[in-house]
C-alpha cells in the first residue's frame, strides 16, 4: 500500500504547526467543491496499461536489492536509515526546522500584543512643589510686600480603560494639600480631594466591535496565515528530505551496477589478454581496457555520487551522529513501493480542496482584506463622540486630605457634565480614498484565492498523473532489464561458442561492450524509474496537503507499506 505520509513521532506535539481551517469564508469554496465533485476517476494514459505490464509479469526485484542494505565498504562504521526516521530527525534536530517553527509563536505575540490594548491601565502620579517667588500682583497674596510663598502636593491614581465598543473610560481619585502665605486661600492651610469618572463613546466613526478589534482581528489572521507559511515550509523541507533519501537510494544503486559493468568489461579484458596468443587482436584488447578504464571513472563518479547525497542529508536532518560522524556509511533501510494503488483523481482533489495549507491562507487574506474593508467603510463616517462626565469633590483644613476624601461623599452632591464632539474633513477624501484602495485589495485577493484554488486542480492532476506514468515507466524499465539482459547473455555466448567467421571480431566485442553499456543504462534507468514512483507519492500527498498530519497523540505518518489505500 501506498505511504501515507512522513512519520514524526517523538517530536513534541506543541512544536508541529496544526491544519488551518478556511473559517468563515469556507463558502468560497462551494463551487471548487462541487466542480472536483464531478471529476472522473478513470486515467487519462492513452497507452493501454496492459500493454505495458503484461499478465504474465510478477515482480520487480532485482539482483541488486539485498546489496543495497549492506555496507560497500566506504567506512567501517555504519548507520541503517529510512525516510520515516530521518523526517523525524529533521523536525527534531534541523536549525532550519527548528527555526521556522518559531514563527508562529511570535505571531502569537504579536496578537497578545494587540489584544493588549483592550486592558486596563492602572496610574498613580505624585507631585510636590515648592515656590518662592516675588509678588508681581496684589492678586497673587493681597499685599505688595514680601514674597509669594507656596507649598502645594497633587497627586491621582486611577484605571483607564478603551473597550472593544470604542468607548475610553477614566476612573481617577484626585488628591493633595496647599500651604501659602496668600489671603486669598481659604481655609489655609486645606487638603482636596476629588474623584471624577470620564468616558467618551463614539456614535458615528469609531464605534463598534469590528472597527475597534480590527486589529486584534488582523493579528489573529496573522497568526493563522504564519502557521500555513510554516506548514508549508515544513511540508518542503521534508519532501527535500524524502528526495536527498531516493538520491542516495539511486546513488547506491547505480554504483553496484557500474561495479558490475566494470567487472565485466575487466572480465572481458582478462579472457582477451590470456588469448592473446591464440586468437584475440591486439584491437579487441585495447577496446576491452578501453572500456574498462572508462567504466572505472564512471564507478569513481557514482562513489562521489553517494557520498554527496549523504551530505545532503546530513545537512537536512542536522542527525548529530550524521555531523559528529560525517564519513560514516548511510545504508537505505527502506525499497520503493513495487505495487500499483488505484488513485482517484476526484477524492484526491476533495482532499486538496480541504487540506491545502495554501487555500485555507488565501481564503484567510480574502478574510483580512474583507474585514479591511468594513472599517474602511466606518472610516468614512464623519465623527461623533458622546462625551461625558461626573465628578465629587471634598475639602478640609490643615492639610487633611483624608478629611476632604470622606467629604467629597458626605458634602453637597456630584457635578456632572454632557457634551457632543462633531468632525469631518472637508472632502474626506483621505477615507474615500482608503475604501476604495481597500476594496481593490479584496478584489485582488479574491483573484489571488481563485488561482490557488486553480494551482491546487492542477497540480493534484499531474500528481496523480506522475504518480500513475512513474509505475508504469518503472514496469516497462524492468521489461527493458530483462530484454538488454538476454541481448548480453546472447551476445556474450555466441562470442566464446559461436564465431562467425565472416564478421568482424572487433565489432563481435564492440557489440558485447554496447550491449553490457545498453543494459547498465536500463538499469539505470529502472532505479530513476523506482524512486521517481516513491517520490511521486511524496509529492501527490504534498499536492493534497496531507503529507504531515496531526493526530491525537502523534503525528500520523508512515512512509511503510502497511497504510491503506489512498483514495
Amino acid at each position: 500500500m501506498p505511504p501515507s505520509g512522513l512519520a514524526v513521532s517523538g517530536v513534541p506535539l506543541a512544536d508541529i504547526p496544526p491544519a488551518v481551517s478556511p473559517g468563515p469564508f469556507r463558502g468560497q469554496l462551494n463551487s471548487y467543491l462541487a466542480r472536483a465533485d464531478g471529476l472522473p476517476d478513470a486515467p487519462d494514459a492513452t497507452i493501454p496499461f496492459e500493454s505495458i505490464a503484461p499478465s504474465e509479469f510478477v515482480h520487480l526485484d532485482a539482483w541488486w536489492d539485498a546489496l543495497l542494505t549492506q555496507p560497500l565498504g566506504f567506512s567501517p562504521e555504519c548507520l541503517a536509515v529510512d525516510v520515516a526516521t530521518l523526517a523525524q530527525t529533521a523536525i527534531s534536530s534541523s536549525p532550519y526546522v527548528r527555526g521556522i517553527l518559531t514563527d508562529p509563536g511570535i505571531r502569537r505575540r504579536d496578537l497578545v500584543i494587540a489584544d493588549a490594548n483592550f486592558d486596563s491601565l492602572a496610574f498613580v502620579e505624585g507631585k510636590f512643589a515648592d515656590t518662592n517667588e516675588p509678588i508681581g500682583s496684589l492678586l497673587t497674596t493681597g499685599s505688595a510686600f514680601g514674597r509669594f510663598r507656596d507649598e502645594k502636593f497633587s497627586s491621582s491614581a486611577g484605571l483607564r480603560k478603551k473597550n472593544r465598543s470604542g468607548a475610553e473610560w477614566e476612573l481617577v481619585q484626585r488628591g493633595g494639600f496647599q500651604d501659602n502665605n496668600s489671603t486669598f486661600l481659604v481655609p489655609n492651610p486645606q487638603g482636596t480631594t476629588r474623584m471624577e469618572l470620564n468616558v467618551t463613546q463614539p456614535l458615528m466613526k469609531d464605534r463598534g466591535r469590528a472597527v475597534n478589534n480590527i486589529r486584534v482581528l488582523l493579528a489573529d489572521i496573522d497568526v493563522k496565515l504564519a502557521t500555513t507559511e510554516t506548514r508549508s515550509d515544513l511540508e518542503d523541507h521534508l519532501v527535500d528530505v524524502a528526495r536527498a533519501y531516493w538520491n542516495l537510494y539511486q546513488a547506491r544503486a547505480n554504483w553496484l551496477q557500474r561495479s558490475r559493468l566494470l567487472d565485466s568489461a575487466a572480465e572481458l579484458a582478462t579472457i582477451l589478454r590470456a588469448r592473446g596468443e591464440v586468437d584475440s587482436f591486439q584491437r579487441q584488447i585495447l577496446r576491452a581496457e578501453a572500456a574498462v578504464a572508462s567504466r572505472r571513472s564512471d564507478l569513481v563518479r557514482s562513489e562521489t555520487a553517494i557520498r554527496n547525497a549523504q551530505a545532503e542529508l546530513r545537512l537536512l536532518t542536522g542527525d548529530p551522529r550524521l555531523i559528529q560522524s560525517a564519513r560514516w556509511e548511510v545504508l537505505p533501510a527502506e525499497r520503493p513501493l513495487a505495487e500499483a494503488v488505484a488513485l482517484s483523481t476526484r477524492q484526491a482533489t476533495l482532499t486538496a480542496l480541504d487540506n491545502r495549507s495554501d487555500i485555507a491562507g488565501a481564503i484567510r487574506k480574502v478574510q483580512a482584506t474583507s474585514a479591511g474593508v468594513g472599517v474602511a467603510k466606518n472610516q468614512v463616517l464623519p465623527r461623533l463622540d458622546l462625551i461625558l462626565s461626573t465628578y465629587v469633590a471634598g475639602l478640609d483644613t490643615n492639610n487633611d486630605a483624608f478629611g476632604a476624601f470622606v467629604n467629597q461623599f458626605s458634602d453637597g452632591r456630584p457635578s456632572y457634565a454632557a457634551g457632543l464632539l462633531f468632525e469631518r474633513p472637508v472632502g474626506n477624501r483621505a477615507a474615500e480614498a482608503r475604501l476604495d484602495r481597500n476594496r481593490l485589495e479584496l478584489t485582488r485577493s479574491v483573484f489571488e484565492f481563485q488561482q490557488v484554488a486553480e494551482e491546487a486542480f492542477t497540480e493534484v492532476e499531474v500528481a496523480v498523473r506522475e504518480t500513475r506514468t512513474s509505475f508504469q515507466e518503472m514496469i516497462a524499465k524492468k521489461q527493458a532489464i530483462d530484454a538488454a539482459g538476454r541481448e548480453v547473455a546472447y551476445l556474450k555466448e555466441r562470442w566464446k561458442w559461436l564465431p562467425d567467421p565472416n564478421e568482424s571480431a572487433v565489432l563481435l566485442i564492440e557489440d558485447l561492450l554496447d550491449a553490457q553499456q545498453r543494459l547498465a543504462n536500463e538499469e539505470g534507468g529502472f532505479v530513476a524509474a523506482q524512486t521517481s514512483y516513491a517520490m511521486s507519492w511524496v509529492q501527490l500527498r504534498h499536492t493534497m496537503g496531507v503529507l504531515l498530519r496531526v493526530e491525537d497523540s502523534l503525528p500520523v505518518a508512515s512512509t511503510k507499506s502497511d497504510q491503506g489505500p489512498l483514495p
